[in-house]
């Protein structure tokens, strides 16, 4: 069956939600409790039934994600000219690009250093940026407008890609 590389990640999220529910299950009824005098209630458990229904979905989950895996490396984003893991790591650089630049964005160009702003002396003491605030800002909003082209790219691929898979 051909899916679409954003199909088979929302796959996962089911699956991996799924198995949260098996094991809620699991949690609640692995055990009994009841008072000396009392008859234990019976419950629905069984501990090999739901041991292979976890490893039924980890299969599928481990199979997907290897498929998911090899086309974010195979796959390329025409945009970008880059594979599709080349850009997700290329978008947490830029991620943490723009984090430094809103940093000293942000930054006054002049500000006193300390919470006395006073050397020992009885002078004041200053900070000043050794960079231009306005190539600063201009840089952070061409990092901005990467991210958010990068990641429309990267959707559009997601979207539009499909790959052949074994599904149940």
């Amino acid at each position: 069956m051909k899916l679409c590389l954003k199909e088979i990640m929302k796959r996962i999220a089911l699956l991996e939600q799924q198995k949260a529910e098996i094991l809620s299950d699991e949690a609640q009824n692995c055990t009994t409790t009841y008072g000396v005098g009392e008859e234990k209630l019976p419950v629905e458990y069984d501990f090999a039934s739901t041991r292979a229904a976890v490893k039924a979905v980890d299969d599928q989950v481990r199979y997907l994600r290897y498929q998911l895996n090899l086309a974010n490396a195979t796959v390329t984003v025409p945009e970008f000219g880059m594979s599709i893991g080349e850009c997700i790591v290329l978008m947490a650089q830029l991620g943490k690009e723009r984090e430094v630049l809103e940093k000293m964005a942000r930054r006054q160009p002049k500000a006193r250093t300390s919470s006395r702003g006073y050397i020992s002396d009885g002078r004041p003491e200053w900070t000043e940026t050794n960079y231009s605030q306005d190539e600063c800002r201009s840089e952070l909003k061409r990092v901005v407008e990467s991210v958010t082209k990068l990641q429309l790219a990267l959707d559009r691929t997601n979207l539009t890609r499909e790959i052949e898979v074994d599904c149940d």
